[in-house]
């Protein structure tokens, strides 16, 4: 369980799911350093993680400036490049990892131009092109990445029209097609990309119909089925993708009954699960998977319980363990899965609180895990921290990282206190209510 060497693939199979962070947390896949996205400070944070402890220390010259509002940031898959979705500034920011320290420095060409309200880029699995969803301006840029310095280049026709408020655009894995969810219009978008140039081209039958206000697409590993989480309908679609083409065909019994506000499902690493966090019921769907028709059914004891407002479930490395972010209750939930059934059982002492006696950690987001599996953290969005924990990796049980949460830039002052103090007692008055309305 303490091998070094990270588990291989594993990375591939959450990659083709929406995923967001004070606003978004990344882990370079050395599992050396974090680097987390702050959206009211213009600014990424970067840390060394202590392979011993899990202990984050700033990076040199962290935070690093940013466009207006970061939203999301990427990682190429060797950890060489960064590029953060600039919301405010309809830009992207680019930047070279140092391999050694993990320190950034800006690319020669950045920022990059986009659309209104870019969300992330989202990169093909050889990292060699990817595309941005602009939701106000309805479009999605195109970019190929120079793999030698990190720049990119718009493709032929720069930004293509798409639907109404397009969310992050999903490529499949072997980089044929893109498909792109549109909230208002419960519709996706489907592309066919060319091989040679990565231009989008619309494919025949597109858009597709989904269920209401649709906010995450997942596709399987084998590029068999995409997975739309409708988070107004209450029910996931799945849609077969036919091969030669990328065109989509709604399989019988679909949609699927989830719980209150789905917002995104999860496969598990042995392709047999889904997982969906429904923020609006607090609790966990689980689906067994069946392997040929796509079809979902719930596992024994779904759906489960799991806090208040649940929102992204996130696998350890191994697929023994899933947890996921109590956003109201500013808390953790980890679960055991059931290798044979699927089915959830908490692990020990869980949930887990996301602040310490001193320093709370309000409105946590998703939560990351390192590459080998030892720490897992997730940014907490209004008490702007990071809170980190070590996973006892037969258990799957959680203990706070000393230190934890972390500031977003070096240690936590006394004004710094007050100021988060304050800040909790408001969530804890809003997650009441929140719940009360959900």
């Amino acid at each position: 369980m303490h091998d070094d060497s990270p588990i291989v693939g594993f990375d591939s199979i959450a990659y083709l799911t929406e995923r967001h962070g004070p606003r978004y947390l990344l882990i370079h896949p050395s599992g050396k350093f974090v680097y987390v996205s702050n959206w009211d400070r213009n600014t990424l944070s970067a840390y060394a993680i202590d392979p011993d402890t899990g202990s984050l220390t700033p990076l040199p010259r962290s935070p690093y400036p940013t466009g207006t509002q970061p939203r999301a940031v990427t990682l190429t898959q060797n950890g060489q490049f960064l590029y953060a979705g600039n919301w405010g500034s309809g830009t992207l920011s680019g930047y070279r990892v140092d391999q050694e320290t993990g320190v950034l420095d800006p690319l020669s060409e950045s920022p990059y131009p986009v659309g209104r309200r870019p969300r992330n880029l989202r990169l093909d699995p050889t990292g060699t092109f990817g595309y941005v969803s602009n939701r106000d301006s309805r479009t999605i840029s195109a970019f190929t990445v120079n793999p030698h310095t990190g720049n990119l280049t718009p493709v032929h026709q720069g930004t293509i029209d798409t639907g109404e408020r397009p969310r992050s655009t999903v490529i499949d894995y072997t980089g044929r097609f893109a498909y792109s969810a549109h909230q208002t219009a419960s519709t996706l978008s489907a592309f066919s990309i060319d091989p040679v140039t990565k231009r989008l081209s619309a494919i025949p039958g597109a858009p597709f119909a989904v269920g209401k206000d649709p906010r995450s697409l997942t596709i399987d590993p084998a590029c068999r089925f995409l997975y739309a989480a409708n988070r107004a309908s209450n029910n996931i679609t799945v849609l077969a993708i036919d091969a030669a083409t990328g065109m989509l065909r709604e399989i019988p019994g679909s949609p699927f009954p989830s719980g209150k506000r789905p917002f995104a499902i999860l496969l598990h690493p042995n392709g047999k699960f889904g997982y969906v966090g429904n923020p609006g019921s607090d609790n966990i769907s689980a689906y067994r998977i069946d392997p040929t028709t796509g079809h979902l059914d719930p596992v024994p004891g779904s759906p489960f319980a799991a806090g208040s407002y649940p929102v992204w479930p996130t696998f350890d490395p191994t697929g023994a363990f899933v947890y996921i972010n109590s956003y109201d209750s500013n808390e953790i939930h980890g679960f055991k899965i059931d290798p044979i059934t699927g089915a959830l059982e908490p692990v020990p002492r869980s949930p887990f609180r996301t602040g310490s006696p001193t320093l709370p950690g309000t409105y946590p987001r998703e939560p990351v895990i390192d590459p080998f599996g030892r720490f897992l953290y997730l940014p907490n969005r209004k008490s702007d921290s990071v809170s980190g924990f070590s996973i006892d990796q037969t258990t799957g049980s959680l203990t706070q990282i000393a230190g934890s949460p972390f500031p977003p830039c070096g240690p936590a002052t006394l004004k710094y206190r007050w100021k988060v103090l304050k800040m909790a007692a408001k969530a804890t008055i809003r997650g009441s209510v929140r719940s009360r309305r959900t």
